[in-house]
């Protein structure tokens, strides 16, 4: 197989001059780019590349493709090429795409009564774009107050703290404490506080996080997880915010009670 993408790619290369007429367009998102392409006469294959890097191979009656898992604010140049059944190279378009960012505040809204003894009528986070040396691209998520100042919910900690992992007293004060601290205050619907709590484990990506939480409360060890994912939905940015647990914590924890939306909290990007 590596072979045969080798004899693409380098046949891909050396006719790639002569061939720059294939009709496609491709849109970017801040994670992803779209192609469209119109389709080739004798066309059996289409291959798309970044850069000098093969992608995929795609059958004859395929005319679209999404490359997902890109890096904000980039530059990607980006072939397709069209090939008959003998891999000759019949077409191509060369395309540039520039992806864009999530930053910015998102926001969803209660349209029922059942808003946590008033401590959810709204859920507002803005996001913002980090770099991290290790570990590249991700986002760090500030959940808005009613009072507008905000506390940071992801990352808890900066990737390099020591003190990650440790167990941290609920009433703590320090800011990964106070940050858990009124995140929880906000989703928990029961009248008990967890008494400790550690961060497990974190994971990062283009478009999406999560960090898994270990709780005490009344001798009860749980796991509580919270992840985002940011997406387009119908030409707007969406963030969708969501909180599972096991044991009793999953019963605890505020769900989405808008009909029709699922548990999870889909935030729209206003400003």
């Amino acid at each position: 197989m590596k072979k045969l993408i080798f004899l693409f790619l380098s046949s891909f290369i050396f006719l790639s001059a002569l061939f720059a007429s294939l009709d496609a367009t491709a849109t970017a998102e801040p994670s992803a780019v779209n192609f469209i392409w119109k389709e080739v006469e004798d066309a059996h294959f289409y291959d798309i590349y970044n850069e000098d890097r093969f992608l995929v191979r795609l059958p004859s009656d395929t005319f679209t493709y999404r490359e997902e898992n890109l890096k904000s604010g980039m530059e990607y140049k980006f072939s397709i090429a069209a090939r008959d059944e003998n891999n000759n190279t019949l077409d191509a378009a060369f395309l540039t795409a520039e992806t864009g960012y999530w930053d910015g505040i998102y926001e969803w809204v209660n349209q029922t009564d059942k808003d946590n003894r008033g401590r959810m009528k709204n859920l507002r986070v803005r996001v913002e774009t980090s770099e991290d040396p290790d570990f590249g691209q991700f986002h760090k998520l500030y959940m808005i107050q009613d009072d507008g100042s905000e506390v940071k919910i992801f990352p808890l900690y900066d990737f390099d703290d020591p003190e990650s992992g440790q167990w941290v007293d609920y009433k703590d004060k320090g800011e990964a404490g106070t940050s858990y601290r009124l995140n929880a205050d906000r989703l928990n619907t029961s009248i008990f506080n967890p008494s400790k709590w550690r961060l497990d484990n974190v994971m990062i990506g283009y478009d999406k996080g999560s960090a898994a939480i270990e709780t005490k409360a009344l001798g009860i060890t749980a796991d509580i997880t919270a992840s985002y994912h940011l997406f387009m939905e119908d030409g707007e940015m969406k963030l969708e915010y969501s909180t599972v647990g096991t044991r009793v914590a999953d019963a605890i924890l505020f769900k989405n009670p808008n009909p029709g939306e699922g548990d999870s909290f889909i935030l729209t990007k206003i400003e």
